[in-house]
């Protein structure tokens, strides 16, 4: 009965640590000074730039590898508003627009600045925001540079308590040309089933990060008291 009794008592007490939420704080890219790797995206077209059903894949970015840090995947453009177009009669200018995105994950490794005890940190976007500035020449398009903002809910933590801003992620090129994806560059993904796929699409350089982690809640643990352990052994 002692035997059993303890077993219990280790169960309760070890129970809280099982689930050790990312830790509050203001995260920035190297860039700006922080411990936060930049990174590369890429963006799937289906079928051009700015379509519906694009699904952008993004991936920390360390010199050498993809993806050791942070990885955040699928999710997928619902629509897309033009808010300002200064291209004149030559084609020069530039065209900026408010992207819709839904869908998508974010995925930490617990090893990162943000650890709190978990190897890992999954996450379901609930928001995503782009602001994309594409500039024309003679109607070409010389180069596009976006901007977005992010939430999202980490799966076994309840509360919505992550937020993501990126200032500058600039494209760097595209399959339109015939040419693949380079190297050291993320995948292209599809929306269904948010997996890599053979679509064309464009791929770029991310950097501005801001990240910030504020009243994550670990898995809440039922708490039993002393007495109630030892009524449930009673003759």
């Amino acid at each position: 009965m002692k035997a059993v009794i303890v077993i219990l008592l280790s169960v309760l007490i070890s129970a809280p640590a099982l689930a050790q939420a990312p830790l509050d704080g203001t995260y920035k890219s190297t860039d700006l000074g922080g411990t936060m790797l930049p990174g590369r995206y890429s963006e799937s077209w289906f079928p051009g730039p700015l379509a519906v059903n694009n699904t952008l894949n993004e991936e920390s970015w360390d010199g050498a590898t993809l993806g050791t840090q942070w990885h955040w995947y699928c999710p997928w453009i619902v629509g897309k508003l033009l808010l300002v177009s200064t291209v004149d009669g030559f084609g020069n200018g530039q065209k900026i627009w408010k992207v819709t995105y839904t869908g998508g994950y974010c995925w930490l490794d617990g090893g990162g600045p943000w650890g709190g005890g978990d190897a890992s940190y999954l996450a379901d976007i609930n928001t995503w925001v782009a602001i994309v500035t594409e500039t024309y020449a003679a109607f070409v398009e010389v180069g596009t540079v976006r901007n977005h903002n992010a939430s999202a809910t980490f799966q076994n933590y309840p509360q919505e308590c992550m937020s993501l801003s990126v200032t500058n992620a600039e494209k760097l090129g595209d399959t339109s040309g015939g040419g693949g994806l380079p190297a050291n560059f993320p995948a292209f993904w599809d929306w269904v089933p948010c997996a890599p796929a053979a679509t064309p699409g464009e791929w770029g350089d991310i950097d501005g990060i801001t990240f910030n982690i504020l009243g994550c809640e670990t898995v809440s643990v039922t708490e039993t008291s002393w007495g109630a352990v030892k009524a449930m052994y009673r003759d």
